[in-house]
């Protein structure tokens, strides 16, 4: 069982930067100026790494620190000594990595006689902060689950990151102004539909500034992000109750004591993914017609042809078109998630949630097997023959890059605590609340595909039962209180017929997860 991480309590606001045309070429040039620095450190990280790569020395102390953790997987058995051992080898290690210059620190002391030329544009901790990012991505690649250090272009930088008030851009709760390297930047007033919010929001201690920008059919525009101390001010009532939630990845199911909720996540995404697709295509088409010779007869690239690539004004437009469309969709989840976690609010404070892991969801089968089921094949000369089909190795990707149930559990725990709340994670594992029928008190495997249950002779949806279970859990959270489930199960399944039967009535349905 885990519990939301402890940390001083945050919040930021977002306010628009009115610029003119000379101070959005300003802030370009800082962005520019940020993308160079970003690159020139990654690419000192990665030759970085390929040292380590052939640093015999540290290679040997990596294979025997492995080769200890695979023999003591249960770290809280080590005795004295072995501890000693461990921590004898780590400490080599990051002996030879500093030596080296991989440490965050070192990457900040590095990249300092780059950043001089830039002194007009960034601020001293602004190009600390990128440092840091950079360090923290080579970072991950060496102890984590990282891939690669990636260069990145120009047009991917969306935010300039600050660290204090006393360094990078300064706002002015007074004058509604930010002052940054010199020049004074007018900040818009919010809306009066949000007015009151955001001056109680801007009541804080400010913690520090970042610099944002966001692209629009117009091109971009520029916003200040005030990070301040303390709680974010309160919009809704929240209730005093407790709600058990089924995390899948398109839905969510949750039942509380006087309520039951079955929720696609993100149910307009389909109209947003259209237009990208619509977009990239037309993009396609465009490229290809300024640079024919890129392509093969058969329309794919020709990796002969290293000419430069030709990109006419009606496919830049449509590029930053496209990047419009991803930050819109990418709002629209968000705006979703939350309304979704409001409403859940509203009737409960204290959540008990699966835990997901919803990397490993993504991520293709490594395993190559047939399926049980026997299917028909059609042969040249017109027989047929019954095989045993490969699986599929795909998995959730798709769905969960257009659903982003890990950001509604995200959201979930930072408004929870923001109400006294709590968001407490159950081990799916030792649970198995999608198997266990509370009135035979036994576990039973069923296939995805089954969406109902029959319990105790009464039929429940699948999401919506595993909810209620998780709802009743002991207070060791690895398994069902069998008594509990027992007394409120009847009121679960009224108020569950109820719901569908409102959902079959106004035609929300969703057949694969809801199964009607």
């Amino acid at each position: 069982m885990t519990g939301t991480k402890t940390s001083k309590p945050m919040h930021t606001v977002c306010l628009r930067l009115d610029t003119s045309a000379y101070e959005g070429d300003l802030i370009d040039q800082s962005f520019h100026a940020l993308s160079h620095i970003h690159n020139v450190l990654v690419k000192h990280a990665r030759k970085l790494l390929i040292r380590l790569k052939y640093d015999k020395d540290y290679q040997q102390l990596r294979t025997e620190y492995t080769a200890f953790l695979k023999k003591h997987k249960d770290k809280q058995k080590l005795s004295k000594a072995e501890t000693a051992y461990k921590k004898n080898l780590s400490d080599r290690m990051k002996t030879i990595r500093q030596d080296m210059g991989f440490s965050e620190y070192s990457f900040q002391s590095y990249i300092k006689k780059c950043a001089k030329q830039y002194h007009k544009l960034l601020s001293s901790q602004q190009v600390q902060k990128e440092a840091t990012r950079v360090w923290q991505s080579a970072e991950k690649y060496l102890f984590g689950d990282g891939k690669a250090v990636h260069f990145k272009k120009y047009r991917d930088f969306d935010t300039i990151g600050g660290k204090s008030t006393k360094n990078g851009m300064r706002f002015d709760t007074k004058t509604f102004s930010a002052v940054w390297m010199g020049h004074t930047y007018q900040v818009k007033r919010p809306k009066k539909s949000s007015m009151d919010y955001v001056y109680e929001a801007l009541s804080s201690d400010i913690s520090y500034c970042d610099v944002k920008r966001r692209m629009f059919p117009n091109g971009w525009h520029y916003y200040i992000v005030v990070v301040l101390k303390g709680p974010a001010p309160k919009k809704l009532t929240a209730g005093n109750k407790a709600c058990g939630i089924d995390p899948g990845v398109s839905t969510m199911a949750a039942v509380s004591d006087e309520d039951v909720y079955l929720e696609e996540l993100a149910p307009d995404i389909g109209k947003y993914n259209k237009e990208i697709v619509d977009t990239q295509y037309h993009m396609d088409l465009s490229k290809r017609a300024s640079n024919p010779d890129k392509y093969n007869p058969d329309g794919t690239i020709d990796k002969s042809n290293h000419d430069r690539w030709k990109f006419s004004k009606t496919y830049i437009r449509r590029r930053n078109r496209l990047k419009y469309l991803y930050r819109v969709r990418s709002d629209y989840i968000k705006q979703s998630h939350s309304g979704l976690v409001n409403k859940l609010l509203k009737d409960a404070r204290d959540f008990y949630i699966e835990d997901m892991d919803y990397k490993t969801l993504a991520k293709r089968s490594k395993n190559t097997e047939r399926s049980v089921r026997i299917s028909e094949v059609k042969n040249k000369d017109g027989s047929v023959r019954q095989v045993h089909k490969y699986k599929r190795k795909k998995r959730y990707g798709r769905s969960l890059n257009n659903r982003a149930p890990a950001l509604f559990i995200r959201l979930l725990e930072q408004k929870a605590l923001l109400y006294g709340g709590s968001v407490t994670k159950i081990a799916t594992k030792d649970y198995k609340a999608s198997q266990y029928d509370h009135s035979t008190d036994t576990c039973t495997k069923a296939p995805l595909s089954q969406r109902t249950k029959i319990i105790d002779g009464r039929t429940v949806q699948r999401d919506l039962y595993s909810a209620f279970l998780i709802l009743n859990t002991d207070d060791t959270f690895t398994h069902p209180d069998r008594d509990k489930c027992m007394s409120t199960f009847d009121g679960f399944v009224r108020r569950q017929d109820k719901l569908i039967s409102e959902m079959k009535k106004n035609n929300i349905s969703m057949k694969q997860c809801f199964g009607f």
